[in-house]
Parts: structure tokens; sequence; C-alpha cells
């Protein structure tokens, strides 16, 4: 799910933290995304980059419908990920210890993020925990997060978005009751 949000939060937004969002080099931004994952990035190629800029928009086209309570919507679009890059789960040995992959073995960067990302999302779709995955509700902020809090709480992608809008609330109160 760190992938899912940072591809969607590098190559795919309007606005970010109350303007226009950056522009990073896609390239650098998907290798610093995949680094989770050394070996992933080291295959990355720059040929690679249109396919991710791609996926990161579809991914945030399901945050968006979930955003939304559209929860058929996002189904059906990780449905349609999943048939064009079908997950296949294994436990591979990864510097001794046994890890639960969901990609095939000789997978290219592309399909395996795609059924890494799609898996993830629908596993927890399937479980009825998508609304951990969260939209920042700063009206100028299209940023997307994992809610990690204890009681799935959390609304915004980050303090700084939270303090903009509590701010923005406080002067408006004071406004409405000085005139």
């Amino acid at each position: 799910m760190i992938v899912a949000a940072g591809l969607v939060n590098e190559l795919a937004l309007d606005h970010a933290f109350g303007r226009a969002a950056p522009r990073p080099e896609p390239f650098a931004a998907v290798k610093r995304i995949l680094e989770i994952d050394p070996p992933s990035a080291a295959r990355l190629r720059e040929r690679d980059v249109p396919a991710f800029v791609a996926l990161a928009k579809e991914l945030r086209t399901v945050f968006r419908d979930l955003d939304r309570g559209d929860v058929d919507a996002a189904a059906g679009r990780l449905n349609d990920l999943l048939a064009a890059h079908p997950a296949h789960p294994h436990l591979a040995k990864d510097d001794g210890r046994w890890r639960l992959h969901h990609h095939p073995l000789d997978a290219a960067p592309v399909p395996m993020t795609t059924a890494i990302c799609a898996e993830g999302m629908a596993r927890m779709l399937g479980a009825g925990t998508s609304g951990r995955l969260g939209t920042c509700q700063s009206e100028d902020c299209d940023r997307v997060f994992l809610d990690g809090s204890k009681n799935a709480s959390r609304r915004f992608c980050s303090v700084t978005c939270q303090n903009r809008v509590k701010a923005a609330a406080f002067r408006q109160r004071h406004a409405t009751s000085d005139a």
C-alpha cells in the first residue's frame, strides 16, 4: 500500500498541501518509490516510466472512488488491474526470511508493481477495511494515504494540511463573530 500511495502522490496529483503539485522527474520519483525493494529499483528502466504514470493515474481513480463511497467502481477497477496483471502469491526466501510475494518470479517492474498494488488494495476492500485508504480532506490537496490510526479516523494526508484547515476554520469563525 505504501507503493500505491507513493505512486499516486508523486505522479498523479493536481494539488498537494494547498498548492499546485510539484512535477518531479518521473524516473527519479519511481526509482525512489521502488527503493522499498532494491532489486525492483535496480530493474527499473526509463521505458517503464510511462506505464508507471498510467498505473498511478488508475490507482488515483481507485482512491477517488473509495473517497466518494463508490466501492463497486473501485472493485471493478481493481478487478480490471488484476485481470491484466494477475497476482501469483508465493513464498520466497529473502535474506534468510520467508516472505509472501504477489507477482510472478520473473515479472518486469510494471506488471509486478501493478499486481502488488492491485492485490493489496483488493485485499483491503475484501476485508472491509477500504476506509483506511484515505484521500486528504483538505479542499486543495489531492494526496492519498493509508490510515494506520487506532480508530481509522485520519482525515488528512499530513499535519500540515490538518493545521491549515483548522487555522482557516478558526479565522472564518472569528471573522464571522467580529462582524
